[in-house]
């Protein structure tokens, strides 16, 4: 998320968690200045996670600090090591076969690609099936609402959304997060 209106919306629509990427490489990079006026909007009313690529530990620890994050998403297995396993995500790229995953802690499965994250590119998903972590891991990836029913098939945690509900990188479209949304709770698993 990038802005305040998105956010109210997934607020709205009772999502659990919104995630604020401060990879600055990134299309949707955002100003930790600019996250803790959000967080500090809904303090108590959602779950927030801060995406880190190539912070050092101290740097995700400041900005988490700082914008009242319940978690850091960390890509990186040096930065997750760092990071306290109740307010870590570890990130885990996907190519061609699964990555082993830390031990504790919530875990997310994303595809391997040129950049980090926001891809619009799926998996080869069925690679999680019975997977020992499915209980803690979110799933990303090309996550969309053609294939968001299987994806829910494998009973993940959750599931992590981004280009599939954007009218363009940074900026949401409500409608498709509401279609989305819907689609998750009708889902049958």
């Amino acid at each position: 998320m990038t802005n305040t209106d998105d956010c109210m919306a997934a607020v709205d629509l009772s999502v659990d968690f919104i995630g604020f990427v401060f990879y600055r490489k990134s299309a949707r990079y955002i100003e930790p200045k600019t996250a803790r006026r959000i967080t500090d909007l809904l303090a108590g009313r959602i779950k927030t996670v801060g995406v880190f690529v190539e912070e050092t530990g101290d740097e995700v620890r400041e900005i988490v600090d700082y914008c009242n994050l319940d978690f850091a998403q960390v890509y990186g297995e040096a930065v997750c090591d760092e990071v306290k396993a109740e307010k870590r995500i570890s990130a885990y790229r996907v190519g061609d076969r699964l990555p082993g995953v830390a031990a504790d802690g919530l875990v997310l499965f994303d595809s391997y690609t040129s950049g980090f994250g926001g891809s619009g590119v799926p998996f080869n998903m069925n690679m999680l099936k019975g997977h020992s972590a499915l209980d803690r891991a979110f799933i990303a990836g090309g996550v969309s609402e053609e294939n968001v029913a299987g994806i829910l098939q494998l009973r993940p945690f959750g599931i992590d959304l981004v280009s599939s509900i954007e009218k363009y990188k940074g900026k949401k479209d409500v409608r498709k997060m509401k279609n989305l949304v819907k689609k998750v709770r009708s889902a049958e698993i």
